[in-house]
């Protein structure tokens, strides 16, 4: 090659590299878009919050959430607790969300993602909107990606969607948005046990310490024993991470044949439960008759005062129990909550449920 025609080749090649470094490339763009967040303004003010509203197909109000007093509640079901856990999650992903890339400006293929408008009657997303005050655009929330990382949304009044790089947990129905965490007492705080039917049964179980295994039922009549010392243990599991499937204001129901359970637990913390069952039986067929039954229980927590007869000694210092008991109180105060069968029948046992004849061989 002569010098004249190598010259000529090394300028040509020059030439190219320079118009490569001048062209951006696609790893660059994809890198900027990465770093764009989905809600700058979100980021901003997300602990000033205090109004979100949810809508899901037909234009349909799902939850409105407001904050008063520092408190999250929902209006749709009497202004009861929300999911600060749950909403919190949320916010936070959406406020570190980022713009992974831009999916389809279609409407036409909105509906693959899930970012339709939500006034379709068939739409399968959940609008969010803000406060007008706050800034923060209202956007729907569509699928998560599938194979991939990430959900699609898309902000409420633009053409594209968008990929971010978070997966975000949003209910599609109000009772989603509760806390539906009604009390827990591990069984292994109990150290007594109350249950006093309409009718006047009274059941009681209890601990002579704190430290013993098993509760001892009292008043068992002659020619009776219990059936096993789970039978009597399980008493004390009625109010352990007990949970709701729904929620009213207490004073619309009618409580004057509640049946009365309550427990003391080691610690001087005294939770007194009233519950009833309500409904009407279904039409039988055959062996397959089904009782068509709500259960209700409304609680409030105390200070035990009376320990003479039990041997529960309250602690001296009884202010964390005091604590204790006002933050169950101000959960569950001027409440109604429907429970599990399992759980009200849990807390509804009678003696017959316990005992057996002296003579009856085990099974």
């Amino acid at each position: 090659m002569s010098r004249k025609h190598f010259s000529l080749l090394l300028a040509v090649t020059l030439v190219v590299a320079v118009m490569v470094l001048l062209l951006p490339g696609k790893t660059s763009r994809k890198s900027d878009v990465e770093k764009t967040h989905l809600l700058p303004a979100l980021q901003e003010q997300v602990n000033d919050l205090d109004w979100l509203r949810f809508t899901g197909a037909g234009g349909s109000v799902i939850a409105t959430l407001v904050r008063g007093d520092g408190t999250w509640r929902v209006e749709e079901v009497h202004d009861y607790h929300a999911d600060w856990n749950q909403l919190r999650t949320l916010l936070a992903d959406l406020a570190r969300a980022e713009i992974v890339e831009p999916k389809t400006a279609n409407p036409v293929y909105y509906a693959r993602l899930g970012v339709e408008d939500v006034s379709q009657t068939d739409a399968t997303g959940v609008m969010l909107e803000f406060a007008a005050a706050s800034g923060v655009p209202a956007l729907v929330i569509g699928n998560r990606a599938q194979g991939r990382d990430g959900h699609y949304v898309r902000l409420k009044d633009a053409a594209d969607s968008l990929l971010i790089d978070r997966s975000l947990e949003v209910p599609r129905e109000a009772m989603g948005w509760l806390d539906q965490n009604i009390v827990h007492i591990a069984d292994t705080e109990v150290v007594e046990v109350e249950i006093v039917h309409a009718d006047g049964e009274r059941i009681v179980a209890r601990k002579t310490s704190a430290d013993d295994e098993n509760f001892v039922l009292q008043d068992i009549p002659e020619g009776r024993e219990i059936q096993s010392d789970w039978a009597v243990d399980s008493l004390a599991n009625g109010l352990a991470s007990l949970t709701f499937e729904a929620v009213v204001p207490a004073d619309g129901l009618d409580w004057s044949d509640a049946t009365r359970f309550g427990l003391v637990t080691a610690d001087g913390l005294r939770i007194d439960a009233e519950l009833f069952g309500v409904g009407a039986k279904a039409a039988a067929v055959g062996e397959n008759e089904q009782a068509d039954l709500e259960y209700w229980i409304r609680l409030q927590a105390g200070l035990y005062q009376t320990a003479v007869d039990s041997g529960v000694t309250p602690p001296q210092d009884a202010d964390e129990t005091v604590q204790r008991a006002d933050t169950i109180n101000n959960r569950v105060g001027g409440w109604a909550y429907r429970i599990p069968k399992y759980k009200f029948d849990a807390m509804t046992k009678h003696m017959a449920d316990l005992l057996r004849a002296t003579d009856s061989p085990e099974s």
